[in-house]
């Protein structure tokens, strides 16, 4: 393809290829360049004295280990006291049937009324 041309619309598929964008190429290069970075980050030394550093990492280690160890202890009595405790159940009441007026009305004329049977 050359410039004084007029680019064609129907390309072939090899051509079409050639003209595409850089894909992944991007996403490949800032990966790299991250990896990179975080290698330089790893090789800078350490701030203050080994010894130093040492004893505030036990100190955070221990603060940690207490205050795993009060939430253990914590949870045990909760579910200790979870297991005393009986659960509070209330009586059920009854609802009070209200029937409506028919039904009130009829309710002693039904113990009046005789069987009629045949004879």
């Amino acid at each position: 393809y050359d410039s004084t041309t007029k680019p064609n619309t129907f390309q072939r598929r090899s051509e079409r290829r050639l003209a595409m964008t850089r894909g992944d190429q991007r996403e490949r290069d800032r990966a790299k360049a991250q990896a990179k970075h975080a290698s330089k980050l790893r090789a800078q030394p350490k701030e203050g004295r080994p010894e130093d550093r040492n004893l505030a990492d036990s100190a955070a280690l221990a603060a940690k280990v207490e205050a795993k160890k009060i939430a253990k202890q914590k949870a045990a009595e909760d579910a200790e006291r979870a297991e005393r405790a009986t659960p509070v159940v209330r009586k059920k009441k009854e609802k009070k049937k209200e029937g409506n007026l028919d039904d009130l009305l009829s309710a002693g004329l039904e113990a009046s009324k005789k069987k009629k049977g045949k004879k």
